[in-house]
């Protein structure tokens, strides 16, 4: 419960605006100090500026747990000195949102109705300015919460470590794809979804919405958001789960994996052999009278297991919940009971 655990309360700026946040004193002991000396260690066998990427849905509080890991950086002098930076300030500007559109569902939907979507970022802008930091002190853009723009070129970016937070920096969707090459170690906050929405409701409200408009701008945005970025982010070194009560804690931890189709990996094996090696012992032995099928039902049941193999891993480690898995993946609830028993 909260009222059992010693929460410590810092006060931060978030793209111009104060907040009042607080951590488990334990947690910070734990989980945020060890996680910064392993970073450190990481760096300096690294030899350059280490970029860490720190996602997560929208309502997990990433942005003050980034700057809060910052300035909890400086308090030990065996750990690297870290600098929080967000992606927001690669939105597109609200002019460019104005005047440009996408077609959703068959309707045409103008960008600013959908701001903070990933398709309201300038991720060709953001991979070069990546670039460019891993050698260079460069300047940053901000999202000044004020004005409710983006000002240019306003953060020098100069640490050894820089943690990188954002929604949209796993995403395993279209021009997002390659974002994830930038990163030397990636951190992925979970949450439960009906956490997220009591949170991010509270937020609007927060901000001036009444409880209702809250609740509608929850149904036509944020949970649109949270759904997107827990279904479709790539796994990441590192999973934290963010709790009811707003601490943390550790989820899994993985090895790095290697970038696949992740749509061709959802789907359940549609295997087409003619043109493989598979193919040509089929052939040569269909001419000799036997039976080719062998080889074909090896292929695709080889697939099938190791699809099966990788969905049990997700769900044994904690990676996804069943209801994810079967919300996401090509698996009933019968499949499911075999792959997991």
């Amino acid at each position: 419960m909260m009222n059992d655990k010693v929460w410590r309360t810092c006060r931060l700026m978030i793209n111009g605006l104060a907040h009042k946040v607080q951590y488990n004193q334990a947690t910070i002991d734990t989980l945020f100090l060890p996680f910064l000396r392993r970073m450190s260690k990481m760096q300096k066998k690294l030899g350059r500026r280490m970029i860490i990427f720190l996602a997560a849905p929208p309502g997990v509080g990433k942005s003050t747990l980034a700057l809060f890991l910052e300035r909890l950086s400086n308090t030990d002098e065996e750990i690297v000195p870290v600098q929080a930076l967000g992606l927001d300030g690669f939105h597109y500007p609200n002019s460019y949102l104005a005047s440009h559109s996408i077609e959703r569902d068959g309707k045409v939907i103008p960008l600013s109705a959908i701001k903070g979507a990933p398709e309201t970022f300038a991720v060709e802008k953001l991979m070069g300015k990546l670039t460019d930091a891993r050698k260079n002190n460069v300047r940053w853009p901000i999202y000044d919460r004020t004005i409710h723009d983006v000002l240019e070129e306003m953060v020098t970016v100069k640490r050894s470590i820089v943690i990188l937070e954002g929604n949209w920096l796993l995403l395993g969707e279209d021009r997002w794809q390659n974002v994830r090459s930038f990163a030397d170690y990636s951190l992925f906050v979970s949450a439960e979804p009906h956490d997220l929405k009591e949170r991010l409701i509270r937020r609007k409200i927060a901000g001036g919405s009444t409880m209702e408009a809250a609740k509608k701008f929850y149904q036509k945005s944020d949970r649109l958001n949270v759904e997107r970025c827990l279904k479709k982010s790539w796994p990441a070194d590192e999973t934290w789960q963010m709790l009811s009560d707003g601490d943390y804690q550790l989820k899994n931890k993985i090895m790095p994996t290697r970038m696949v189709d992740r749509e061709a990996l959802w789907k359940k094996p549609d295997v087409q052999i003619r043109n493989t090696l598979l193919g040509g012992l089929n052939t040569r032995n269909a001419e000799q009278g036997l039976q080719p099928p062998l080889y074909d039902e090896g292929y695709i049941k080889g697939m099938e297991e190791a699809r099966k193999v990788i969905l049990k891993k997700l769900y044994e480690s904690g990676t996804m919940s069943s209801k994810a898995i079967l919300d996401t993946f090509q698996v009933s609830a019968e499949e499911f009971k075999d792959i997991i028993k």
